[in-house]
């Protein structure tokens, strides 16, 4: 993974470094990272990378200004530039001399030319002779970027726990990050965290410090995506092609051992269908529940274009002890990811061995098809974040009043960029960053000229016209025109009323199945769904964990919460899965997360180095 650590000492002192070692220690998943360090008056910067064979130290060190005045450091990817700065390869902007491009490009154009920079990336500018730090995060917060300040000055992370590791920055938990994750799926709007005293820098913004002052700007916009003139799709779907065969290649720079995640889905095989030819030895790990729709239609997609397919069966291990393995990724995700997308970690040490780039999808539908089509008014948004009636989260109103205040940034934009600003960055980025310490995540659905062109589309394109679907079975015949879409069971674009036969069978089936079963046939039930948090949750070793975790005796959720009301709605899922499951997953999440905090930070403070 590759991210900043930077510290700005409210007095200068000679401990700047020793903070940010600290700060990179916190952050640091295993020995093999690399990590450097720098201090210059006034300033302290580490980062944490992936292992490489050569120096970090050397690799990663600041571009300097021709009069020693300005120093601009870089963690992260770019894969496009503007016509003034040409990105070369990709891992080429990894190095010393894209920095220095990169520096004097700013310096000539100012900080707001970054639009034009297509990555995923933390930059850090510095000052000397202002005392003026600039930093920068990209378009959508791929790399999400922490912040708090103290009364010994202002400490900047990848991941909270680095922050927490400045001196003077308290742990204290923030009581309205339950409130938010219980009433919006899990998730908390705007810059919120688990911590009351770290907020998250939102996506495509400048935070700039000067003489102990902190203010932030956002730098790009959603009005700045231009607006396609409409035309017919035949037109349409060419140009869209393009400009996905741009992003796929340029995300396969400098692979040795590429691959995917691959459900049985649309996203992950639009990029197997174009990513597998250009790469050749391309691996697609599967996971959820063996026999599932999701690793059938896989399967069946993988074997069209050649893949290495791999199946990683969830709950699985010793015991099983799938419970445990989530629930240590709590701390190395602070606290940010529910139980349920905790499963998405199940795979990393498999993803760890076979790949060492990932290209990642799971937005496409929102990009480039009808998915937040129908978003156009605050109570749109509400209920597709989604709001979850409960008695431990907000009423309609009260959520309804807080979803109003955060789309007002949007101006004239569309009310389902709301969606991408406060839902998307959080289930697509979080757990992708978790996987950063171990191999590279690159995301085509984001790359700039393919998402603001989709996203630019008359609605109707996207929807009525079925873009999305249209192109993918135009282009690619081989991974859609047969193998099913796991929402139907049927390839996309089947007529409606095959879909209605379809799910007449799948009825049929269910009442039949149990039947035969009994009399000895082997007739197995379908399994539609690659996870089932329902069974496996409610096993009497797993039951007996949550909830003595959530209802313990010192539960801060019951705290905050109410214990009664805490009480009845973990009851109601147990017993009669009557409450959403993202709210136990939360609950949990949030406990021991508080819980052990401590713990880990006096863990890692303990570490002998982070070089």
């Amino acid at each position: 993974m590759s991210m900043l650590c930077v510290w700005v000492p409210e007095n200068q002192t000679a401990q700047e470094n020793q903070v940010v070692t600290a700060m990179g220690r916190a952050l640091r998943a295993y020995p093999g990272q690399s990590w450097a360090s720098w201090a210059v008056p006034g300033l302290a910067v580490g980062l944490l990378e992936a292992p490489a064979a050569e120096s970090a130290q050397q690799v990663y060190a600041p571009a300097v200004s021709g009069d020693g005045r300005f120093f601009l450091w870089m963690a992260g990817e770019v894969f496009v530039g503007d016509d003034l700065l040409r990105v070369p390869q990709v891992e080429a902007t990894r190095r010393l001399s894209f920095r220095c491009l990169l520096l004097e490009y700013l310096l000539q154009n100012g900080v707001g030319a970054i639009t034009k920079l297509d990555g995923e990336y933390h930059i850090a500018l510095w000052d000397t002779e202002e005392k003026t730090l600039q930093l920068i995060n990209d378009r959508f917060g791929g790399l999400p970027l922490y912040w708090a300040r103290s009364p010994q000055g202002m400490a900047f992370a990848g991941g909270v726990r680095g922050v927490l590791a400045a001196p003077g920055v308290p742990a204290d938990p923030d009581p309205e990050a339950i409130r938010e994750a219980v009433t919006f799926g899990g998730f908390r709007l705007g810059d919120r965290t688990n911590v009351a005293a770290v907020k998250m820098l939102p996506a495509a913004s400048v935070a700039t410090v000067r003489k102990g002052e902190l203010s932030f700007r956002r730098y790009w916009h959603w009005t700045d995506i231009p607006v396609q003139p409409d035309r017919p799709l035949a037109d349409v779907i060419p140009e869209v092609h393009f400009l996905w065969k741009q992003a796929i290649a340029r995300r396969l720079s400098n692979v040795q051992r590429p691959g995917q995640t691959l459900s049985g889905g649309l996203d992950s095989r639009a990029i197997l269908a174009e990513a597998s030819p250009q790469a050749p030895g391309w691996t697609a790990i599967t996971y959820g529940v063996a026999g599932c729709d999701d690793a059938r239609f896989a399967r069946r997609a993988a074997a069209q274009v050649g893949a290495k397919w791999v199946l990683h069966p969830l709950y699985s291990g010793q015991n099983p002890d799938w419970l445990e393995r989530r629930t240590d990724y709590i701390q190395p995700t602070d606290g940010l990811i529910d139980l349920t997308d905790l499963m998405h970690l199940e795979v990393l040490p498999l993803q760890a061995q076979l790949l060492d780039v990932h290209l990642s999808g799971y937005i496409g539908d929102a990009v480039s098809g009808p998915t937040f089509n129908h978003v156009t008014t605050p109570e749109d948004v509400l209920i597709s974040l989604p709001w979850y009636h409960t008695s431990v989260g907000k009423d309609w109103h009260t959520a309804l009043t807080q979803v109003r205040a955060l789309m007002a940034p949007l101006a004239a934009a569309p009310a389902r960029f709301a969606l991408f600003d406060h839902k998307l960055s959080q289930s697509t980025n979080r757990w992708t960053v978790a996987w950063r310490p171990w191999l590279r995540v690159r995301k085509p659905f984001v790359d700039y000229a393919f998402f603001d062109f989709c996203q630019g589309l008359p609605a109707e394109v996207r929807g009525q016209q079925r873009l999305y679907e249209q192109w993918l079975r135009t282009l690619y015949p081989q991974c859609f025109a047969t193998v099913p879409h796991q929402k139907t069971g049927l390839p996309i674009l089947a007529p409606w009323w095959q879909i209605r036969l379809e799910q007449g069978r799948r009825v049929a089936w269910r009442t039949v199945q149990p039947w035969l079963a009994n009399l000895g046939f082997p007739a197995r039930p379908r399994i539609r769904s690659y996870h089932d948090d329902a069974t496996f949750w409610r096993t009497s070793e797993a039951r007996a964990r949550i909830e003595g975790t959530i209802l313990r005796r010192d539960s801060l959720c019951c705290d905050i919460l109410g214990r009664e009301a805490v009480n009845a709605v973990v009851k109601d899922w147990f017993d009669r899965l009557a409450a959403p499951t993202q709210v136990i997953g939360a609950l949990y999440v949030y406990e021991v997360y508080h819980h052990d905090l401590s713990t880990h930070l006096r863990v890692a403070s303990r570490k002998e180095s982070c070089g």
